[in-house]
């Protein structure tokens, strides 16, 4: 129970996703955003198709109109078409039947689209009403009586279903579905009670059909072309004959007492055909001493009782007048034609073959209109099978030889198995879920592609802006680097100025310092503590100088670069050279420490 309820359960979430998510090519959905529910134009135009017969389909219709359906109204339209395509190609009906019926689509998606699942339940007239038709699988439309209780049916539907259109309840649907049902109910037991007293009946005249045939047969093939006198002729036909029958017929063909008889039959021939027996007359003394004995004990193995002695007159009289070798008058035998093989047991694989074709419906073609017939039984004593109506009524006694010749020549066809609305209804919806699964796939696919092109964008933006940021900073790397070297070049270069400069003063300097003469005089520090020298000696050799002071004490040696270099940092100065040569010197001084 809990299983049925949870695929109840799935259904109604089936169709109802199916209705809401399912999209179909070339279909006439909204464009954008959903359109909203135009009920009355939804409403006005099924029903209009309805009352027109149209048997086009419910979105054919949808696709003639300028409205903006929405897309339950179109899935709907659309499920509606599938399921009674299916149904209406799968039920095996009269094309008559499947052309009246095909036109509920229109009620069907007008159902679906306000009801979802609820429109296919079990409990619906509909759904009940296309099960029931199943019990006209049988019918054929000859235009004969059998016709008019379905014609009539099927006007009352159609009647229903425009008044519920037009009301907008199911009350007339639902009581027209209730009736039918009944009516059908009866039909059904009154068909199962015909087709029994009918089976009743034919099986017992297939035994009396069997056992006339093969006395028919056996006649045939004993007295065709042979000359009998009147008297044996008249014995054969009215007695033996008829002894024949009850043989066949109480005790079957294969039986002794059928076979004594048989036998009996050929001798009754030969003693008749004066051309037979007058050719062996040993043979007419030995058959004339047991053949009235003969007769008897099959008479009495057959009827259960002992004969009349008078009954086989004929038979002694003919049997004396042969003896004696008097001439009889004959006459040629008028026997028709029979079929041999009613002397023949039925074919036991033939017969169980034939039980396996019964029960079932077949169809074939006449005039050019669909015939449907019921093979209702095997008739074992003739091989022969029984057609029957869907009223159960006696359409024809066929041998099963000749209905499978028919069948194997493609005259006659098998009526496939009843296939219910249920199983239509759950084929059709694994069939779209299929397709909704593969179009949710598909949504999820390129959600997942949207997501990851959005990412691959997103990286590749952060990657470009990474990319621009790292340019930048080597940019600004770069022009820091290209500053720095500027700088350490200016540097450089200024170091080199200074460098030049302070070797070029120094180079001055000592020129001056090298044209010192004797008696030059220098002053060593600055204020109070400034120390004036005079030059008293140059020693050349190593580039002292030696000074004294004033007063010729004092005496101090200064190496040249020593006084070079003091007289360059200011710490020294030369006395000597006047005011021209300490401004100039003043000068270069001031130039080089700006430069430092």
């Amino acid at each position: 129970m809990p299983d049925t309820h949870d695929r109840a359960g799935q259904r109604v979430s089936l169709i109802e996703s199916i209705i809401t998510e399912l999209r179909i090519p070339d279909l006439p959905y909204p464009v954008g955003q959903s359109a909203p529910d135009d009920s009355s134009r939804w409403h006005s135009t099924l029903s209009e198709a309805w009352q027109a017969g149209s048997d086009e389909r419910v979105v054919t219709h949808l696709q003639r109109t300028d409205a903006v359906w929405s897309m339950r109204q179109v899935n709907a339209a659309y499920l509606a078409d599938r399921i009674m395509n299916v149904f209406l190609r799968r039920s095996g009906l009269h094309p008559y039947l499947v052309h009246r019926a095909a036109r509920l689509r229109f009620w069907l998606a007008l159902d679906l689209e306000a009801r979802g699942a609820e429109a296919v339940s079990e409990q619906r007239p509909l759904h009940r009403w296309l099960d029931s038709l199943q019990a006209l699988r049988g019918w054929s439309r000859t235009g004969g009586r059998s016709d008019r209780p379905v014609e009539s049916h099927l006007a009352a539907m159609e009647q229903a279903v425009g008044e519920a259109f037009r009301t907008g309840g199911e009350e007339p649907l639902e009581a027209c579905v209730s009736d039918w049902l009944e009516q059908i109910s009866h039909q059904a037991e009154q068909a199962e009670r015909v087709a029994q007293r009918l089976w009743q009946t034919e099986s017992g005249a297939a035994g009396q059909r069997a056992a006339e045939q093969a006395v028919r047969a056996a006649l045939s093939r004993t007295c065709r072309g042979r000359q009998l006198p009147a008297s044996l002729w008249a014995f054969i036909e009215d007695d033996w004959r008829v002894l024949m029958r009850r043989a066949a017929l109480e005790h079957g063909i294969d039986s002794e007492p059928w076979r004594h008889a048989f036998r009996l039959l050929e001798w009754l021939i030969w003693v008749g055909d004066g051309n037979l027996c007058g050719q062996d007359r040993n043979r007419l003394y030995h058959v004339g001493e047991q053949l009235t004995d003969k007769l008897v004990q099959v008479v009495t193995l057959v009827e259960g009782r002992d004969p009349d002695p008078q009954r086989f007159a004929p038979v002694d009289a003919l049997l004396a007048r042969r003896l004696r070798d008097e001439a009889v008058e004959q006459e040629a035998a008028s026997i028709p034609e029979a079929d041999p093989r009613w002397l023949e047991r039925p074919d036991e694989a033939q017969g169980d073959e034939a039980r396996s074709w019964v029960g079932s419906w077949y169809l074939y073609e006449a005039d050019g209109q669909q015939i449907r017939q019921f093979l209702t039984g095997f008739l074992e004593e003739t091989g022969e099978v029984l057609w029957t109506n869907a009223r159960g009524a006696k359409l024809d006694i066929e041998p099963f030889r000749s209905v499978r010749e028919r069948f194997e020549a493609g005259e006659l066809t098998h009526l496939p198995e009843a296939y219910p609305f249920a199983g239509v209804l759950s084929d059709t919806l694994d069939s779209l879920q299929r397709v909704l699964e593969s179009q949710r796939k598909q949504r999820e696919e390129a959600r997942d592609k949207a997501r990851e092109e959005a990412e691959a964008l997103r990286r590749a933006q952060e990657q470009a802006f990474e990319e621009e940021r790292q340019r930048e900073q080597e940019r600004e790397e770069r022009e820091a680097r290209e500053r720095a070297e500027a700088e350490r070049e200016a540097r450089d270069e200024a170091e080199t100025r200074r460098i030049n400069d302070e070797a070029e003063i120094r180079e001055k300097v000592l020129a001056e310092v090298d044209r010192l003469e004797a008696g030059s005089w220098i002053q060593l520090g600055s204020g109070e503590e400034a120390l004036r020298l005079k030059l008293a000696l140059r020693i050349r050799a190593s580039g002292k100088l030696v000074f004294v002071d004033r007063y010729g004490l004092n005496r101090r040696e200064i190496l040249r670069e020593d006084l070079a270099t003091r007289v360059r940092d200011g710490e020294a100065q030369l006395l000597s050279e006047g005011a021209e040569f300490a401004d100039t010197l003043s000068r270069v001084v001031g130039r080089l420490r700006v430069g430092r």
